[in-house]
């Protein structure tokens, strides 16, 4: 950008070359021959130039050689440059009034603007005076969330650091359990193999003693059938001739009589079941033990017969010997 000085000089100079060219000075037309539009420079040299040109003109009036057609084209041109001067400055004031009133319009919005600038920078520094505030608050919040969390790491890193040793120890412990887990394991698996090769064993010594037992209780009850068989044979002498002795003991013998009848088929019942249950084998051990708790009521029941039998052998006996007494 030129100087100011430059600019005055250039005008000033211009004011002269278009003088010359029969053109007058004029800020329009002094700022398009420099290329600058500068009015507030253009101004004070144009009129200076004037002032110049008007004293040399005067300094020429009083040299008496200087023609007199000279003087009056001097003084016409003095005129035409005052006039051209004062048209000028009119149309310069003219315009510089409607700049000033721009410039006051563009002022009073400068103010406004300058105003709403204020009360915005206003606001914006209470908000960053507010902001501020909060991040300081907010730095001061954060830097003692980060102490807390340097600590909470400190002590996470040493709760780690015996988790590991823990973990470490755990292991340990838990392979040399593993260990011995395994070791009874294989123990127990053994000992199971023994136990259950055993137990077999025991089983199958059971059933063959249970077995023999039962035979041998077949041949007691078939003995006992036996005499059985030889007491009610006995019995039906002894109420054949009490039937025919006495009337008052035939129910009674009729009773007794299909007591007998009962318990010899019941007798057989059971014999043939046990005989069944003897070939049925190892699958019917349950049916026997049944089976041998049922000869065991019926013997109770045989039993509780032949005392009852022994009882009403007695009675006959005494009856008989009470019907032989008159003869």
């Amino acid at each position: 950008m030129p100087k100011v000085t430059d600019t005055y000089e250039r005008a000033y100079e211009a004011c002269s070359v278009l003088a010359t060219r029969g053109i007058n000075p004029t800020v329009k037309t002094v700022a398009e021959y420099i290329g600058t539009n500068s009015p507030a420079i253009i101004s004070p040299a144009i009129k200076d130039w004037k002032q110049s040109l008007a004293a040399e003109s005067l300094r020429r009036l009083d040299i008496p050689e200087v023609p007199e057609r000279l003087v009056e084209s001097t003084i016409a041109l003095w005129r035409l440059a005052v006039d051209e001067a004062q048209l000028t400055l009119a149309k310069e004031k003219a315009a510089l009034a409607e700049e000033k009133i721009q410039l006051n319009t563009l002022v009073g919005k400068s103010e406004a603007t300058c105003q709403a600038v204020q009360q915005e920078y206003a606001l914006y520094k209470e908000r960053s005076e507010q902001d501020r505030a909060d991040l300081r608050a907010m730095l001061q919040q954060r830097e003692d969330e980060k102490k807390q969390l340097d600590a909470e790491h400190g002590q996470v890193l040493q709760a780690l650091a015996l988790a590991r040793e823990a973990n470490a120890a755990l292991t340990g412990s838990l392979e040399e359990t593993q260990r011995t887990q395994q070791r009874q394991q294989t123990e127990w698996e053994e000992k199971f193999d023994r136990d259950h090769a055993w137990h077999l064993t025991r089983i199958v010594e059971e059933r063959e003693r249970a077995k023999q037992e039962e035979q041998e209780k077949i041949a007691r009850l078939e003995e006992a059938l036996s005499l059985s068989r030889q007491h009610v044979a006995t019995l039906n002498g002894y109420l054949d001739t009490a039937a025919t002795s006495t009337g008052e003991l035939r129910g009674e013998l009729k009773a007794v009589k299909a007591e007998k009848e009962r318990m010899l088929k019941e007798l057989d019942g059971l014999r043939s079941q046990l005989s069944e249950g003897v070939q049925a084998g190892f699958e019917k051990d349950k049916e026997l033990i049944a089976l041998h708790t049922e000869v065991q009521n019926l013997r109770t029941d045989h039993d509780n017969l032949q005392n009852l039998l022994g009882k009403k052998i007695e009675e006959l006996k005494h009856l008989k010997a009470r019907q032989i007494k008159p003869k």
